[in-house]
């Protein structure tokens, strides 16, 4: 099992996939079982997809657009809105499948037996099923998940990107690509997976009740219009603009308690998006009527501390004491990465200290997906998604 990863900075796609393609078989003469593909909407799915097919047919693909560029080893890799970095897996021993649809109710659990079918493994559940969907699908997918695997397979995911929120998104796998749907993989790899979900945020006490709901926008919270209840969490001197609050909400989103660990609670977030005209608030997630929101705090300090969490390795039952990672993929809010700015280089650097002199890739998404501690297979923001591959 090997892993390595390349990016381009070139400014016309198919030049960036020749530059990629060189890049990886500088490192290795063999071709990959997989790559991981993520880019900055400045590039188009279609001629990537068909231009690293090219190179590497046999090769399964799944791929899917990032917010502002992407993080590997090397650094933060994105000028002047062009970004295209790959994770490539190498791995004789294991088997990988890959399948995708477009549209707005893709059949996941369609694309589940396809996928494993074209891994050659059918009737095997995966080792990892990886996820990429345009926003606002992703609830239905892990529902689909569940319901075909239950609880019993790692999930790690993230909802495709643009730079300024206008649904200029993409995803590709080996034989589509498009704006609206959902790609998967499953993988079987040849090593020993370690996984991580997690949050760089603490609950305040200030809370209330979704009273009035219409799909992803809370109208109202304890009766009260939702972004007038946010204004007044948030400490603004004046009420929050109709339009856009992605960037400016970043360090205070909300949140809704799912469980309790070792008797600390823990919590799936929620990034509010914009304010409406009726002073709604519109979400990157689903909520429910009924449900308790809690406003969450961070700091850019805050967010670098908690995010070492994603790295951590943890022994699990039955993994063998002395493993080594040797690659690692890194799921980062896009939100997160806003709110960093220029200490980007800071994750890198932590990452590494953490990690050791590894490959790693980490595009910055819409939305995050993975399992919480009991098990919950969970959507959402703010928060970061990991796999770490580790040889013994």
């Amino acid at each position: 099992m090997n892993f390595l990863t390349a990016h381009s900075l070139a400014e016309t796609t198919p030049l960036a996939a020749q530059q990629i393609a060189e890049r990886l078989l500088a490192q290795s003469p063999h071709f990959p079982s997989l790559l991981l593909v993520y880019f900055t909407q400045a590039h188009d799915a279609a001629v990537l997809r068909h231009a690293l097919k090219a190179r590497f047919p046999d090769t399964r693909l799944i791929g899917c657009s990032s917010c502002g560029g992407i993080l590997t080893q090397t650094g933060h890799h994105g000028r002047r809105g062009w970004s295209l970095a790959v994770a490539a897996l190498y791995d004789d021993k294991g088997a990988y499948g890959v399948a995708g649809q477009l549209g707005d109710e893709p059949d996941v659990r369609a694309l589940l037996r396809r996928a494993i079918a074209d891994g050659g493994r059918p009737g095997e559940l995966p080792q990892l099923v990886l996820l990429h969907a345009s926003p606002g699908l992703e609830e239905a997918m892990l529902a689909g998940i569940d319901a075909e695997f239950g609880a019993t397979v790692p999930v790690v995911g993230g909802s495709a990107a643009d730079d300024g929120v206008t649904g200029a998104w993409q995803l590709c796998w080996d034989e589509g690509e498009g704006g609206q749907g959902c790609v998967l993989a499953v993988l079987y790899p040849d090593c020993q997976l370690a996984f991580q979900f997690h949050s760089g945020y603490v609950p305040t006490e200030r809370q209330g009740i979704i009273t009035g709901l219409e799909g992803r926008e809370v109208l109202t919270i304890d009766h009260e219009p939702a972004a007038r209840v946010y204004g007044r969490w948030t400490e603004r001197a004046a009420p929050w603009p109709v339009g856009p609050i992605l960037r400016e909400t970043t360090l205070s989103p909300l949140a809704r308690q799912v469980g309790m660990l070792d008797e600390i609670p823990y919590y799936k977030l929620s990034h509010p998006e914009a304010v409406t005209a009726r002073e709604g608030l519109r979400l990157f997630t689903e909520t429910r009527l009924g449900e308790r929101l809690q406003l969450m705090y961070s700091s850019q300090e805050g967010l670098l501390q908690r995010s070492l969490n994603a790295v951590r390795i943890e022994p699990e039952y039955g993994m063998a004491g002395n493993v080594q990672p040797l690659g690692a993929l890194v799921v980062f809010c896009a939100g997160c990465r806003l709110a960093l700015g220029e200490r980007l280089g800071d994750v890198v650097a932590q990452f590494g200290q953490r990690l050791g002199d590894i490959p790693f890739i980490t595009p910055f998404t819409f939305g995050e997906q993975g399992r919480l501690p009991h098990g919950e297979l969970a959507h959402g923001n703010l928060m970061v998604s990991s796999v770490i591959f580790l040889e013994s």
